[in-house]
């Protein structure tokens, strides 16, 4: 990947030559010292001591370039004490600015934010040598000044909010991203200390190609001056707000030490040549006033004309004099370096908001135009705007005129004009309030072929360091999005789902991380091209390669983490994978330490909210409790049973109950499903709505018997590979979905009896919809939902915080929903939700069916072993009544056989085959008070024997 976006310096026009054999008008000598010969590597001097050194500084070492890098990068763990080293050499044995005499190698400390990689990109486009270290006070978190500086600050400044942020940035020079948020953690009379962000700290060193020498100059006054003015160039050349005493040719530097309790060191060591300081261009006067720092710049804003065929032009010179100061700016200069982050309609609602017409869309506000003399009207006629550069696509400010006299015009003129007018002053060009912080830099890629596997790394780098939201699913890759149904409120009118990327929409989104080039062959330059479809499919084919985040899914409230920590920061949780996008709920605050006593007021808030619902029972209202609180943790739960609602009628509130739950836990009503002709088409169905991450899964109006392998093993199981509605694949899914089920007499079959618990309504009454309610829950919840949201979370985080005391055995399969949720409706005296799978049980029509034929069968054969086919003969067998010829045969047992012809009757006769495979399901299985268990073979043949179980506590006497 080619981050180059500087020229060198040898390539800039009308830059003066400060190297110390030009007599330039810096009072220079001709004698230099000659270069070091090529058969031995260079040497360069240093001087070492300590910090406090009264003595004479006599330690003199001349070090090769590996040895210097084995000397920067061994980090010894402490305090900030021991043997420092000064870059230069000094004549006698004092070290003092008035005697330095050679510097070899120039150091940079880079304290206000910038990260190495941003270092190290800024070097490499430069082509230099350099080491960089971290310093001892690397990511520090406080900052502590001097009392009287922070109050002459804000007697100065007027910042109702944000006072530390400002200060930092305003004079220590912060970057925003260290500043951001920043407070005042401490206060004394003579000291303030402020709380921000981690801050990168660094130490570069960069050989020099030729040394800095005192004699070279008329005076030890002009040298130092000299090495000053050098250092400033140095840093602006690389765009850093570097420490000021690294301008004084006798400062000295701690070797590299990092504290006991600190971060790791870092390090970096960069391949390439000597730096020419006296080759670089001088820093700019609005560059130094400035004092920012930031990445090197590859799209610059600076109003450069294009390139053409087989032609670099120069662009014209853009320079502003203010006629009362005299001082000069260099607009283009200015722009490479502020372009991208000048905010022009700040700038101007603050110093001439009466150049505002009134109409502002997308960001674009419209104004008179600066040049409107040179119109052919002058009526405000609203062609003119101005957009602040952190709300342009160009990535820089924007001033655009559609006038003919103004169209195509070059952006600086403009801003040209708003100086020599009095809209802004040179001032207000690098003042920090009118300064946002500076987009990353787009990298170039260029397509080579026969590089694939490398472009499609280059690729994968600047998808992550563009952060384009952009993240691993299984065997995909996601963003998330909002996904519009109709055109209702804005509450209703669309759902954030999670959205796999095909290799058109990944194509897309490479083109806008980086700059894309391939060589053409009739030019023979490189041209812009968008990213390759090839790389892109060859990305989307590095499954379990990626290196993006991998999201378990989406939020849009607070919710608790396993351990039950309260996840509230909006983001991307690291810890958990879950990314917290908050739409139009502004973030409740949910109680750190709430008591078992907030947590019943907690509980009463939610059962106001079901009040009005017809349950049949307290364990009803318990199930219908447990929704609520297992849909806002389902994500921090390896699984959940099915929460079925129940009722003798329409109407009777089951889908409002379902939506209460939704409700509270995503701020939308349920968005249901039907049970399908199958458990194919349900599957198909169920894997849609996971892989879009649902978190509430609703099947609403069941007709049919609900239960099937694939709806069990979504409930006890944490992932599972599931057929897609419209794709051919089977993925594997995370199953971290609550699963709902409603139905009129609504009936659980086989396995699903022991994952399910149910809520049973009844309004007695006909026509249950006619009733009047003295509240509409879902209304309430549309209208504030943020009060019952942390209800249900302060429920939840108290009982956590009691230490989650086990209130009943565990439910296997359901062990952590049973210890926290079902715990914590227990411990506050609800019933438990639980006790409900007796009821289930006890309607399951596929048990009633076993516990009819093993009824039969213990009459029939006690506890005898028996075949498959003696069991159909027995319950087939007939007879002909005695006391008529003409009477049909009957059935001996004819309950036996009704019983068998439920389970595996076929065209009106008892299957054998189908008998054996339903006996051999119950093998070992204890139903009621029998055990089914086969016997030994006879002859081939199968056989089987129930047994009676004895009652718990019965002994034999």
């Amino acid at each position: 990947m080619d981050t180059t976006s500087l020229p060198p310096a040898s390539g800039v026009s009308n830059a003066p030559d400060f190297s110390p054999s030009n007599g330039d008008g810096i009072g220079l000598r001709d004698d230099i010292a000659p270069p070091p010969t090529p058969e031995a590597p260079p040497r360069h001097g240093f001087t070492f001591g300590l910090h406090n050194q009264n003595t004479a500084w006599t330690d003199v070492q001349r070090l090769t370039w590996d040895e210097l890098f084995a000397l920067l990068t061994k980090h010894s763990v402490g305090a900030k004490v021991g043997t420092c080293i000064v870059p230069a050499v000094f004549r006698g044995t004092r070290r003092h600015k008035s005697d330095a005499d050679q510097i070899d190698v120039a150091f940079l400390d880079s304290d206000t934010g910038a990260t190495l990689e941003d270092i190290e990109t800024a070097i490499a486009a430069r082509g230099w040598s350099a080491i960089i270290s971290s310093t001892h006070s690397h990511l520090a978190s406080t900052t502590t000044i001097k009392r009287g500086n922070w109050d002459k600050f804000r007697a100065g400044h007027d910042y109702p909010d944000g006072a530390a942020e400002a200060y930092l940035i305003a004079d220590k020079g912060y970057l925003p991203a260290v500043a951001d948020g920043a407070t005042v953690a401490s206060e004394t009379s003579d000291q303030v200390t402020f709380q921000h962000q981690p801050c990168p700290k660094f130490r570069i060193a960069i050989p020099l190609e030729r040394p800095w020498r005192a004699e070279s100059y008329d005076s030890q006054a002009v040298a130092n001056a000299a090495w000053k003015e050098r250092i400033e160039a140095l840093a602006c050349a690389l765009n850093l707000r570097h420490d000021q005493s690294c301008t004084d040719t006798s400062r000295l530097f701690y070797l590299p030490r990092r504290p006991v309790d600190g971060p790791p060191a870092e390090t970096a060591v960069l391949e390439g040549s000597p730096c020419d300081l006296f080759a670089l261009p001088p820093a700019p006067k609005a560059r130094r006033r400035a004092g920012t720092e930031s990445s090197t710049l590859s799209e610059d804003g600076a109003g450069r004309r294009s390139r053409r065929r087989g032609q670099q032009e120069q662009p014209d010179p853009i320079s502003f004099t203010d006629p009362e100061t005299g001082e000069i700016v260099d607009l283009r200069s200015w722009a490479r370096d502020n372009a991208r982050r000048f905010e022009i309609v700040t700038a101007l609602q603050a110093r001439k908001p009466d150049a505002f017409i009134g109409k502002s869309v997308d960001g674009k506000h419209h104004l008179r135009c600066v040049n409107a003399g040179a119109h052919t009207t002058v009526d405000d006629d609203q062609a003119t705007f101005v957009m602040n550069a952190s709300q342009s696509d160009k990535g820089w400010f924007v001033h655009h005129c559609r006038h003919s006299h103004c169209d195509g015009r070059d952006h600086l003129l403009f801003l040209k004009q708003m100086l020599e007018q009095r809209w802004l002053s040179i001032a207000d060009l690098t003042d920090l309030s009118f300064l946002c912080e500076a987009r990353p830099t787009r990298p170039t890629i260029r397509h080579i072929a026969g590089q694939l596997p490398w472009v499609v790394d280059q690729a994968e780098q600047a998808l992550l360091q563009a952060d384009l939201g952009l993240y691993q699913r299984g065997a995909f890759i996601v963003r998330t999005g909002l996904v519009r149904v109709n055109g209702g409120s804005a509450a209703q009118a669309g759902r954030r789902q999670i959205i796999p990327q095909g290799d058109r929409a990944i194509g897309e989104a490479m083109t806008g991380a980086a700059i894309w080039l391939r060589f053409d062959g009739r030019s023979e330059e490189w041209v812009n091209i968008d990213a390759p479809l090839a790389v892109a499919t060859t990305y989307l084919q590095r499954v379990g390669r990626w290196r993006l985040p991998v999201l378990a899914g989406i939020l849009n409230s607070p919710t608790l983490r396993p351990d039950g920590t309260i996840l509230a920061a909006p983001g991307y949780d690291a810890a958990t994978g879950l990314l917290l996008e908050p739409r139009r709920l502004p973030i409740p605050m949910v109680p750190e330490y709430p008591t078992q006593d907030d947590a019943r007021i907690a509980l009463s808030c939610l059962n106001g909210l079901i009040d009005d619902f017809p349950f049949v029972s307290g364990t009803d209202r318990a199930v219908a409790l447990s929704a609520i609180l297992t849909a806002v943790i389902r994500w921090s739960l390896p699984t959940a049973p099915l929460h079925a609602f129940d009722a003798p009628v329409a109407g009777s509130g089951k889908s409002k109950l379902v939506d209460i739950a939704t409700l509270i836990s995503t701020g939308q009503e349920a968005a249901v499903i039907a049970q399908g002709r199958n458990e194919e088409e349900l599957e198909k169905r169920l894997g849609a709505l996971l892989l879009a991450g649902e978190r509430v899964v609703a099947i609403d109006n069941c007709e049919a018997p609900l239960g099937g392998q694939m709806v069990c093993q979504m409930l006890t199981q944490t992932s599972l590979r599931m057929r897609i509605l419209g794709r051919s694949e089977m993925p594997e899914l995370s199953t971290c979905a609550l699963v709902t089920a409603t139905g009129n007499n609504l009936t659980l079959i086989g396995d699903m009896t022991r994952r399910a618990v149910l809520c049973r309504l009844d309004p007695n009454c006909e026509r249950p919809e006619l009733r009047r309610f003295s509240s509409d829950p879902v209304a309430t919840l549309l209208a504030s939902r943020a009060p019952y949201l942390v209800a249900a979370l302060t429920v939840l985080r108290a009982f956590h915080v009691a230490g989650r005391p086990r209130q009943v055995d565990p439910l296997g399969s359901f062990v952590v929903w049973s210890d926290w949720v079902r715990g914590a409706l227990i411990w506050l005296g609800q019933a438990d939700p639980v006790a409900s799978m007796e009821s289930i049980r006890a309607d399951d029509p596929r048990l009633e069916s076993i516990t009819a034929v093993l009824t039969q069968w213990w009459g029939v054969f006690a506890d005898r072993t028996v075949t498959v086919r003696q069991i159909i003969e027995f319950a087939s067998e007939q007879q002909t009544p005695i006391a008529s010829l003409y009477a049909k045969p009957e059935f001996i047992r004819p309950d036996f056989r009704e019983a068998l012809l439920t389970v595996a009757g076929a065209a009106g006769a008892i299957n054998s085959r189908s008998l054996g495979r339903w006996i051999a399901g119950l093998n070992g299985r204890v139903i009621g008070r029998w055990r089914l268990e086969r016997g030994s073979d006879t002859g081939g043949v199968a056989t089987w024997c129930l047994s009676a179980i004895k009652p718990e506590g019965r002994r034999d006497a």
